[in-house]
């Protein structure tokens, strides 16, 4: 008995010698822990040059997203060295912040003027996590402050300047349902990624919407409205903006340039008039739309005209000859091609020289907007005297081919700058040899792949299945197998019903070597369907190797891929 209290008294007393040894240590951690951040924190504040004094403190080895945040709280009220060390310890401590101390980091500095060196934090924060999961984190780091709506705001524009809009909305949406108020340059970007990304519809619902959260659209909104109405043909909504009284620059550029590109020059001189009047400046860009018009329709007196404004406002030089190349890579780069070819061929005409550069800018531009006659000419042009252009010049040559899907000729030239190694958008040339492929094109549509496949360029998946599905109807079985090949070289794949119509040729052709291994490569790239199985199955049945087909059987079974009732019955027969 004396022994039982004995044991339990030590046994107690151990238990609390324990737990106060445990006490004591995490009170000694959290005393260094607490010296550790005044430490830090009074370099910082203190020093000009803390990096070396920081250096000897072995932080990477002591520094933990709590420990950072502790630090920052301490150095919040000035904002640059914030940044400066949250940079610092990314770079020379390799420490990875977590989405906490991103969003921490975010609100100290979005209150100042450092938002170009807050980019990539904001970058790296949007590519990394859910956008309403950053949302709510960066609520939660606010909270107590008044910079909610501003640091939301930088979020909200960081996700519309990479074009991701339904992110964008995400967390306005969260905004709007904490009463939260996004900045006006936030709704700017979230809109503008909007009309860039052909969402006219939610475009004017987001408009609505931030109206009614209380944001009063500015004049670069009004632009943007401009935009999305000239992309849904509203030219007269355009028009009445200006007659209301809402105007901008832009929105005059819109205006003037539809005039223009119609002929009627009297409402584009009146309007230019206007600009003046409201002490708006007409721009290289305004002008050049009227005289971009003008030698469309070979309106001499106009050209004349607008030119003459253009050498007063110093847009062109008074020596009619030149900074041709300059003035010629300005109008391609704003795609107006007219006026570009009328300073082109006067140049030409007079025998001046002009750059490698702008024989390239002319190409680029004319392809662009799909004047191909004008574009194939500059390109023989190009090859016969031997001119150097751009990369990016015979890219675009070769994309506008591609949309000329008539053309005998536009199909030669394809092939022939293909060849030269200037390759279009490998999604441009798929669609191209798709449009040959229902066109029974078939030759053209063999070369094309052949000629893509060889420079290993991926091809969308539609045309290769019109082809395979002209070699089977035809019974070119070993054209079908020679094309896979290739595609199998760069990993490109079709679709279910293609490979099951493959693997019936095969099969009806005797080539059950190759029909195995057709077979063993769609199941390894997941495409199978009970179709599969059922033909694969029913052959081996009839080859009497009747151990494979229950393997296969059983494989199809586990896999989910059971046929319906008539055609199991049917397969099952097959073993007896």
């Amino acid at each position: 008995m004396h022994f039982h209290f004995s044991h339990r008294f030590i046994k107690s007393f151990s238990t609390l010698t324990t737990t106060t040894t445990h006490s004591s240590s995490d009170w000694r951690a959290q005393i260094k822990q607490r010296q550790l951040v005044s430490q830090v924190s009074s370099v910082l504040l203190q020093r000009r040059n803390w990096g070396p004094v920081l250096k000897t403190l072995n932080l990477s080895l002591k520094l933990t997203p709590t420990l950072f945040l502790q630090i920052l709280h301490k150095t919040q009220h000035n904002p640059r060295i914030s940044l400066a060390f949250f940079n610092w310890i990314k770079t020379h401590l390799g420490f990875k912040p977590d989405l906490k101390s991103q969003c921490h980091i975010i609100r100290i500095a979005v209150g100042s003027d450092l938002s170009r060196p807050l980019e990539p934090i904001l970058c790296s924060l949007i590519q990394s996590h859910p956008a309403p999961l950053v949302a709510d984190s960066m609520i939660q780091a606010c909270k107590g402050n008044d910079s909610q709506c501003r640091a939301l705001s930088s979020v909200m524009e960081a996700y519309s300047k990479k074009g991701h809009f339904m992110e964008a909305l995400e967390v306005f949406g969260k905004m709007r349902s904490h009463d939260f108020t996004p900045s006006i340059g936030a709704c700017n970007e979230l809109l503008d990624a909007l009309q860039r990304g052909e969402e006219v519809k939610l475009a004017w619902c987001f408009l609505g919407a931030m109206i009614r959260v209380g944001v009063d659209p500015d004049q670069f909104s009004w632009s943007l409205v401009a935009r999305i109405l000239c992309k849904c043909g509203k030219f007269e909504n355009i028009v009445k903006l200006l007659d209301k009284g809402i105007y901008s620059s832009e929105i005059y550029d819109i205006v003037i340039d539809f005039y223009s590109k119609n002929g009627d020059f009297g409402a584009a001189f009146n309007r230019l008039d206007e600009m003046y009047n409201r002490k708006l400046v007409a721009s290289f860009c305004t002008y050049s739309s009227v005289l971009d018009g003008a030698c469309k329709y070979n309106d001499r007196e106009v050209i004349e005209r607008i030119m003459g404004m253009m050498i007063e406002k110093q847009l062109l030089p008074r020596c009619r000859f030149s900074e041709n190349d300059l003035i010629i890579g300005k109008l391609c780069d704003l795609r107006k091609t007219h006026a570009a070819q009328m300073l082109f061929e006067n140049a030409c005409g007079e025998s001046i020289r002009l750059q490698d550069d702008t024989y390239g800018s002319m190409l680029k531009a004319l392809s662009q907007v799909g004047r191909m006659d004008e574009a194939i000419k500059t390109y023989h042009t190009i090859l016969r005297r031997g001119i150097m252009v751009n990369e990016s010049c015979y890219h675009a040559f070769a994309n506008a081919l591609c949309k000329e899907d008539q053309s005998d000729d536009a199909y030669e030239l394809l092939l022939d700058i293909m060849k030269k190694g200037h390759n279009p958008c490998a999604s441009q040339l798929s669609k191209y040899i798709t449009s040959q492929c229902r066109k029974t094109n078939w030759t053209k549509a063999e070369e094309l792949v052949d000629l893509m496949l060889e420079k290993g360029l991926l091809l969308d998946s539609a045309g290769c299945c019109l082809l395979m599905e002209y070699y089977c109807f035809n019974r070119q079985i070993d054209k079908a197998v020679a094309l896979h090949d290739k595609l199998e070289k760069v990993k490109a794949s079709l679709d279910v019903t293609t490979y099951n119509m493959i693997l019936v040729g095969l099969w009806r052709e005797r080539k059950s070597e190759q029909a195995v291994r057709l077979f063993d490569y769609m199941t390894g790239m997941n495409l199978v369907d009970s179709e599969s199985f059922t033909i694969i199955i029913r052959e081996h049945c009839r080859m009497k190797e009747l151990r494979k087909a229950m393997k296969l059987h059983d494989q199809m079974l586990n896999m989910g891929l059971k046929p319906d009732k008539v055609t199991y019955r049917r397969l099952i027969s097959g073993f007896k």
